[in-house]
């Protein structure tokens, strides 16, 4: 991993790929997954397949949850790259759905030093677009008071579209927000949902899966009112699928760059299986 004089810090709710990790040097610090007894470091002990297939098998009290990490766990990361003279940007999974921004913040209260933590007020790659342009921006010598106001500045313009194939997850979890609106009226359709500071908000209901992948895509050009932008695809564990959606955004927007990556173990925990969506961020905010 390379090491630049800003380090940066996000939580497995990004969705970064090893890959991506690695090119960009990027700090993840892990949520556990349960299963019943059984726990799980999400992108440690636990990657998106082997989760998806023991979600097919999970029942009831065996269906997975979360846990955030501790400010211990956020400490063990911050405190050699502080003492090593690093300046660090953290970048966290919304407030509004997991602790995980506080356990950061009272960890960088302890340790001190330049820490910058930032609610990314997202999930997934919404989070993992923002520790990506700060990573970017670490690379090219900016310092960290520079790094988090950029960082800043992207978050109300990151943009996250998706759908479900049930609201079960999201209320089992308490991550369901204002789309509660939509349970119990979900017969034959999918509901399309977004963040809206960082909650769970409704947008429509529509009558397929082609349709919602259609109108995922328009939300998507709606927000990126004809500007560059950067798009990156998730999907619950459908690779073709995704590849069909990622198409269709090269044909619509003005891509600069396009990241697939799978739902991993936090977010599906919380979105279930059949999940796919859309984070849309411009370029220049």
């Amino acid at each position: 991993m390379k090491m630049t004089p800003v380090q940066v810090v996000t939580d497995s709710g990004a969705d970064l790929t090893p890959e991506m990790r690695e090119q960009h040097g990027i700090h993840v610090v892990p949520l556990t997954i349960h299963f019943g007894a059984q726990e799980f470091r999400d992108g440690v002990d636990l990657s998106p397949d082997a989760f998806y297939e023991r979600l097919t098998q999970a029942q009831g009290d065996l269906l997975p949850r979360t846990t955030q990490p501790s400010p211990a766990d956020f400490e063990r990361v911050y405190r050699p790259l502080v003492e090593a003279g690093h300046a660090v940007v953290s970048i966290h999974l919304s407030s509004q759905l997991s602790g995980t921004y506080q356990s950061a913040a009272l960890a960088a209260k302890e340790v001190g030093g330049q820490i910058h933590v930032i609610d990314s007020r997202s999930a997934s790659l919404g989070v993992g677009l923002l520790a990506l342009q700060a990573a970017r921006l670490a690379s090219a010598g900016h310092d960290g008071l520079v790094v988090k106001g950029a960082v800043e500045a992207l978050v109300a313009h990151t943009h996250v579209f998706f759908s479900v194939d049930t609201l079960e997850f999201l209320q089992r979890n308490g991550r369901i927000g204002r789309a509660q609106a939509f349970v119990g009226s979900l017969l034959n359709v999918k509901p399309i949902l977004s963040l809206v500071e960082g909650v769970v908000h409704p947008v429509e209901r529509v009558r397929s899966r082609g349709r919602a992948v259609a109108r995922l895509v328009s939300l998507a050009e709606e927000a990126a009112r004809n500007r560059a932008v950067r798009v990156a695809v998730v999907h619950g564990n459908d690779p073709e699928g995704a590849a069909r959606l990622a198409e269709q955004v090269r044909e619509r927007l003005q891509v600069e760059e396009l990241l697939v990556a799978p739902v991993g173990p936090t977010i599906g925990t919380h979105a279930g299986p059949g999940t796919f969506g859309l984070v849309c961020q411009p370029v220049q905010p």
